[in-house]
């Protein structure tokens, strides 16, 4: 009898330490992958500097633009969590009541490096409103969230912009890759539906399961790739909030008024092809329209077109999106 008390004891023992490593196990693992997928740039990497240097690659005359255009840095408050959301607004002569377009940055990136397509808008007409999103150039908010909580900063560029011009001027939208993310999430919102006129979205990402699972698979780190999306969603939505599915830019844009243009490149290998047309088939109104190139690599369409690029933009709110 008191063999089996003994047996029974060690049996419950040995069920608790299982149990104890199953949740440890989840537990760590949860931590690693929220970890690696909700912090993947920062300050330093997105600095001044570095859009410089992209600035060189690419033969961008910085110090022509500057010479060009008004640039006012301002710093809009967010409304989420009490950080400031550094901005440049550009214009042409210092008039802000204009068409404006909010430009929003991809992952890596920052306000600045938005400067060589700011230009094109800035050339036709529009103001600009180039902001930085979280953890990037000199926003210090913590995690990059592949467009969910950055959605909200864009609310508030909105709210900014607002503020600076009367009602009958026009309100545009353009964010690329990340950024494309960003814009899409935020078409959902109320706001968007009201005052926005139009939104561009270059080389969009789609799907926030996809990006990370195709990340983690390439890592080969032998642990099912299901184990680790199903630990870091449940981490990432205790965390912050919100679930991988909540991030899916198709599920936001099924519900969006705003007149949409995507642009996408048929050989993109950051953010496939599919996912503008994913993108582009969600939208449940007519106000849409897709432009597609064969060869140009991801967001590099507007250097490899020009042209067309801003043709078809052009004509894009000409066309579509008067009606607003």
């Amino acid at each position: 009898m008191k063999k089996k008390k003994i047996l029974s004891i060690i049996g419950i023992i040995l069920g608790l330490i299982l149990v104890i490593g199953i949740v440890g196990t989840c537990y760590y693992t949860g931590i690693a992958v929220f970890s690696n997928s909700m912090q993947l740039v920062d300050n330093d990497s997105t600095s001044f500097e570095k859009a410089k240097a992209y600035f060189k690659k690419i033969s961008f005359d910085l110090e022509d633009f500057n010479s060009k255009y008004k640039i006012e840095t301002v710093q809009i408050e967010s409304t989420l969590d009490g950080h400031t959301i550094p901005a440049d607004y550009i214009t042409v002569d210092g008039n802000k009541d204009k068409d404006t377009i909010i430009m929003v940055h991809g992952l890596g990136g920052s306000r600045w490096t938005n400067y060589p397509i700011a230009s094109m808008f800035l050339e036709n007409g529009y103001n600009v409103i180039s902001y930085d999103q979280r953890s990037s150039g000199e926003n210090t908010a913590p995690y990059t969230t592949f467009g969910y909580l950055e959605s909200y900063d864009l609310g508030d560029c909105v709210s900014c912009l607002i503020d600076n011009i009367s009602p009958d001027k026009k309100i545009g939208i353009w964010g690329t890759s990340f950024g494309g993310a960003t814009a899409g999430i935020y078409l959902s919102s109320e706001q968007a539906n009201q005052y926005v006129d139009f939104a561009i979205l270059d080389c969009p990402i789609s799907n926030m399961s996809y990006m990370l699972s195709t990340e983690m698979e390439g890592m080969n780190t032998g642990i099912p790739i299901d184990f680790l999306m199903s630990m870091g969603n449940i981490t990432t939505k205790i965390k912050l909030g919100f679930s991988y599915e909540d991030a899916n830019v198709c599920k936001h844009v099924e519900k969006t008024k705003v007149p949409l243009l995507v642009i996408n490149t048929k050989i993109d290998e950051v953010t496939p092809y599919f996912m503008g047309v994913d993108i582009f088939n969600s939208v449940t109104h007519d106000n849409k329209k897709i432009f597609t190139v064969e060869d140009s690599a991801h967001a590099d369409i507007y250097f490899d077109y020009p042209d067309e690029y801003e043709r078809n933009i052009l004509e894009f709110i000409e066309e579509i999106a008067t009606d607003r």
